[in-house]
């Protein structure tokens, strides 16, 4: 009984893949299956504790039915579809119902042109929007916004995002949370300075609000089904 693969996750997308194959998966019972980090505004849903997991957990129509249920509850969505490696059911079943995928990229340039230069499974769905995100950005690197958007023809959205040593630091004390509540608030005026370049707090604001944008139509809908 101490063998991993015979203990059953009480949580987590194991535990919500086991509802869906019993068809007792609801929008009443999703959030019992997730782990809150923000009390009654963010829950996250754990991944299964069988990588290379084989079907029916990953088959699509468990994945659907997830995301679906999910989408009944919750006013926002957001999947973490992996670094592309492996795509599947669970990264396919995603854009086919996405508003906006966002891509996590570096100022890394043999990542850059892998991804500029090379077929992208995101291509696959032409009519998904892409924002792009260049994380812990240096400003001083040659590798910079204009330079990117030179080298490849890239028109799209990119978004960046300073590296931040306060974050780098909360995240080893685990405290990720509690140091983007007191950044975002108190930042709010402090990058507004003409000339001056944006911040971490502002970056991510920047982030959320084309990310809200995006999804604003699905919203408003939910919304008025609420009687909001």
């Amino acid at each position: 009984m101490d063998d991993p693969t015979l203990q059953l996750q009480e949580g987590g997308w194991d535990a919500a893949a086991r509802l869906v194959l019993r068809g007792t998966l609801s929008k009443e019972n999703i959030r019992n299956y997730t782990t809150p980090v923000l009390e009654h505004t963010l829950d996250v849903l754990e991944g299964t504790s069988s990588f290379g997991a084989a079907p029916p957990l990953l088959s699509p129509g468990l994945v659907r039915a997830v995301i679906d249920t999910a989408n009944q509850y919750y006013d926002l969505t957001l999947i973490d579809a992996g670094s592309g490696a492996g795509w599947g059911a669970v990264q396919h079943e995603a854009c086919v119902r996405a508003k906006l995928a966002v891509l996590s990229l570096t100022q890394n340039m043999r990542e850059l042109d892998a991804y500029f230069e090379s077929v992208s499974p995101l291509s696959t769905y032409s009519s998904l929007p892409l924002l792009i995100v260049l994380g812990k950005y240096d400003v001083h690197s040659q590798v910079n916004e204009t330079n990117i958007r030179r080298r490849y023809g890239y028109k799209g959205a990119l978004y960046t995002v300073p590296y931040s040593t306060g974050f780098m630091d909360a995240w080893n004390r685990r405290d990720v949370i509690g140091h983007v509540q007191r950044e975002v608030r108190s930042g709010k005026e402090q990058h507004r300075k003409l000339f001056m370049p944006v911040g971490w707090a502002q970056s991510i604001r920047h982030i959320s609000k084309a990310i809200l944008e995006a999804a604003e139509s699905d919203l408003r809908l939910k919304a008025l089904e609420r009687g909001a």
